[in-house]
C-alpha cells in the first residue's frame, strides 16, 4: 500500500473492460457450425440452441454408425435401412444447424459473451464453460483458458470411459460378473470425474482472471486539497 499526497482538479479511475463494439466474424460462426453440431451457436452463446443441435445430431451420428456396424457384421437389410434413416436425419440436423448459426450471424450480428472485469458479470460465459466440458472433457477449461487443467480432466475421462468400455465388451463376450462388476465401477468413476470437469469449467469462469479483477486503484477526493491512496491488493 501507498500514500500519496497532493493537489487536482479531477480524480479519474481506470478498469479494464473487453473490446465489446465489434460483432462476431459470421464466417467463423459458420465454419464452427459446420465442423460440430451447436459450436456455432455456442460461440454465440445461446447455450439452449448449442446444447439441442449437439444432442440431436450426436444422437443420430452415432445411432447411425451403431447400425451400419452391426449391418456389416450380419448384412442384414434391416440394419442397413436403419443406418440410413439415422444418417438422413444426422445430416439434416447438422444442415439446420449450419443455417441456424448462419442466419443469427449475419442477421443478427451477436457480440457473443460480454463482462467488464470489475463488473458483477463475468469475463467468461460460466454456463458456456459448463457447456463445452460437457460436450467434450477438457474444452470448458480451455476456454478459460486452464490449459493443464484441459489436458488432465480430458485424459481422466477418457482413461475412466476407456476402461468402462473394455470391462462393458469383456462382460458381453465371458457373461462374467466381474467384467460386469469392473463396469458399474468404473461408470461411476467416469460419471464423477466427468460431473466435476463440469462444474470445475463452471466455477473457473467465474473466477476467469479474479486475480486481475482484485487488483484496485483507489483515488477518493473530498475537495482540492486530499489524500490520495493508491491500494493495491494481491493473492
Amino acid at each position: 500500500m501507498f500514500l500519496i499526497w497532493g493537489q487536482s482538479d479531477f480524480a479519474f479511475s481506470q478498469t479494464a473492460t473487453p473490446d465489446t463494439a465489434r460483432s462476431l466474424n459470421p464466417y467463423k460462426t459458420v465454419t464452427r457450425s459446420l465442423i460440430l453440431p451447436g459450436w456455432g451457436q455456442l460461440n454465440q452463446e445461446r447455450l439452449p440452441e448449442a446444447a439441442l443441435f449437439y444432442a440431436v445430431s450426436a444422437h443420430f451420428y452415432y445411432n447411425a454408425f451403431f447400425q451400419y456396424y452391426h449391418y456389416r457384421k450380419g448384412k442384414a437389410k434391416k440394419r442397413y435401412y436403419a443406418f440410413r434413416r439415422n444418417l438422413s436425419a444426422a445430416l439434416f440436423t447438422h444442415l439446420v444447424n449450419v443455417v441456424d448459426a448462419a442466419d443469427v450471424a449475419f442477421r443478427l450480428k451477436p457480440k457473443g459473451w460480454q463482462g467488464g472485469l470489475l463488473s458483477d458479470k463475468p469475463l467468461k460465459s460460466p454456463w458456456g464453460a459448463a457447456l463445452r466440458s460437457a460436450m467434450l472433457p477438457g474444452w470448458g477449461q480451455v476456454y478459460i483458458e486452464s490449459y493443464l487443467k484441459a489436458v488432465g480432466f480430458l485424459l481422466a475421462d477418457g482413461y475412466l470411459f476407456y476402461k468402462s468400455r473394455q470391462a462393458d465388451i469383456r462382460y458381453r463376450r465371458t457373461k462374467e460378473t466381474r467384467y460386469r462388476d469392473d463396469r458399474s465401477r468404473y461408470n461411476w468413476y467416469f460419471g464423477l470425474a466427468y460431473l466435476l470437469t463440469v462444474a470445475d469449467a463452471y466455477a473457473g469462469a467465474y473466477l476467469y482472471r479474479f486475480d486481475d479483477a482484485i487488483r484496485l486503484t483507489v483515488v477518493p477526493m473530498a475537495d482540492k486539497s486530499y489524500l490520495g491512496i493508491y491500494f493495491n491488493v494481491s493473492f
